[in-house]
């Protein structure tokens, strides 16, 4: 029973359903008491101690009857049937013998290996078992690429005993009164062999099918933003709001004072100086996570542009978290663009900046002259300042003094340049005229660099 659940259980979560152990245990107490006698009494059971909410269980009584694969005309399922695929076991057996040929065939036929003489007996229920518990071990819920089923069926056929039978038969073969055995057996194996790929096929799609998915989602969190297809942007998108809700999880809430942790000793003695030094209420110390005010500038002038973008829908996604962020976006002149953010939906807001700011000339000198109007007088030591951008400056003045006034002003400065450190500095970059003035410089060209600068950034503040 344990098995059982706990392989479903790893099929939710591999298709994205949060299970924590506390609701495992829920589950398997449920199924003893419940059972396997009854699907749907054992479906609503594990729907109730499982499913966070309306979405997840649904989805889970979609896995649920892919997982079991029930049959509803067998109500009286045993555990062994529910926890394996359907197998057709009607009258269907084309060109196979009757149940008086087989037994003749079992008392006078060689045919002494496990496999031929479970092939012979067309035992379904001892099929399907050793073909699941066969499966475990050829990696059938390891599988990552769909190409990967024949080999795992070719494993779990020949830990099965392939190897023996096709030897004997064979042997047999130099008999001619054993051909018409040997053909029947030929077709049993061959029905066999569909019942292995379908099980195969099976679980891949509750396993293998999200760990690839997994895979691409990790590996395009790696890959660089600027080479991000526009076939993959709207699976980039939805990365980037999860990176950013998991940010906003982890951070949004303010410690508050408990009854239990560090004992804050100073508090503690004044609370209780009206008893004479008998302590009736204790103070604890607690930290108290501020909430930081921050603006960002980001550059959204040729290849930046893309970078800019997600940089954005990362900020628009952590408005919760940042509600005093300002926003700001530039090629050469600058502009703010907060009043977007809240006016508009994401797409919306993003395709409104890209289509007036990007695709200009860059001019860093330009943008920190428009900054300095705006924003300016509103920097002040509990400020974060972020610029995005590969200070490219097309040999144009780059006005540092602007940006020194800025560091001076502020708490801290967050340079996150995407181009790798060998490329700073080479060409038209003028990234060594900012780099005095800012408390961190950073490559950022990846979901996984955004999330780990951004996640400090909440952290630290």
């Amino acid at each position: 029973m344990q098995q059982v659940i706990g392989d479903f259980i790893h099929s939710l979560r591999h298709h994205g359903l949060p299970v924590s152990p506390a609701e495992t245990l829920d589950a398997l107490h449920a199924v003893k008491l419940i059972g396997f006698e009854n699907p749907d009494q054992l479906k609503s059971a594990l729907g109730m101690t499982l499913a966070k909410n309306l979405p997840h269980r649904l989805q889970l009584e979609e896995l649920f009857d892919q997982f079991f694969q029930l049959n509803t005309e067998s109500p009286d399922a045993s555990e062994e049937s529910l926890s394996q695929p359907p197998t057709d076991t009607t009258d269907d057996t084309d060109g196979l013998k009757n149940d008086s040929e087989i037994h003749r065939d079992l008392e006078h036929s060689e045919i002494t290996s496990p496999l031929g003489q479970m092939l012979l007996n067309d035992d379904q229920t001892a099929i399907q078992v050793t073909i699941a518990g066969n499966g475990q071990a050829a990696g059938a819920s390891e599988m990552k690429l769909f190409t990967q089923k024949a080999q795992v069926s070719y494993r779990i056929l020949q830990q099965m005993g392939d190897r023996e039978l096709t030897r004997e038969l064979s042997e047999l073969a130099d008999d001619a009164q054993n051909a018409e055995l040997i053909e029947d057996i030929k077709q049993r194996r061959q029905r066999l062999l569909e019942q292995i790929k379908d099980y195969v096929e099976q679980q891949y799609l509750l396993f293998s099918e999200k760990s690839g998915q997994n895979l691409r989602e990790f590996n395009l969190q790696k890959v660089k933003l600027t080479n991000v297809d526009h076939s993959h942007m709207h699976q980039m998108h939805r990365l980037v709001q999860k990176a950013a809700k998991q940010l906003a999880s982890m951070h949004s809430r303010r410690r508050k004072v408990t009854k239990r942790g560090l004992l804050d000793v100073r508090k503690t003695i004044a609370a209780n100086a009206a008893y004479d030094g008998f302590l009736f209420h204790t103070k604890w110390k607690s930290t108290r996570i501020e909430r930081p005010k921050v603006m960002v500038l980001c550059d959204v002038s040729g290849s930046v542009s893309r970078v800019a973008r997600f940089l954005l829908l990362f900020l628009y996604s952590l408005q919760d978290v940042l509600p005093r962020v300002r926003s700001f976006v530039f090629a050469s002149n600058l502009g703010e663009v907060t009043d977007e953010f809240s006016r508009l939906d994401i797409e919306d807001a993003l395709a409104h900046i890209m289509d007036e700011w990007a695709n200009r000339p860059t001019d860093y000198g330009c943008a920190l002259e428009d900054f300095k109007q705006l924003a300016m007088s509103d920097i002040d030591n509990k400020t974060t300042v972020i610029m995005l951008g590969d200070a490219r400056n097309n040999n144009s003045d780059g006005k540092n003094h602007i940006w020194s006034e800025v560091y001076r002003r502020s708490q801290r400065v967050i340079w996150l340049n995407p181009e790798s450190r060998y490329s700073w500095d080479s060409g038209d970059s003028i990234m060594k005229e900012y780099a005095p003035y800012c408390s961190v410089i950073e490559p950022c060209n990846s979901l996984r660099d955004l999330s780990r600068i951004l996640g400090s950034l909440l952290k630290n503040s």
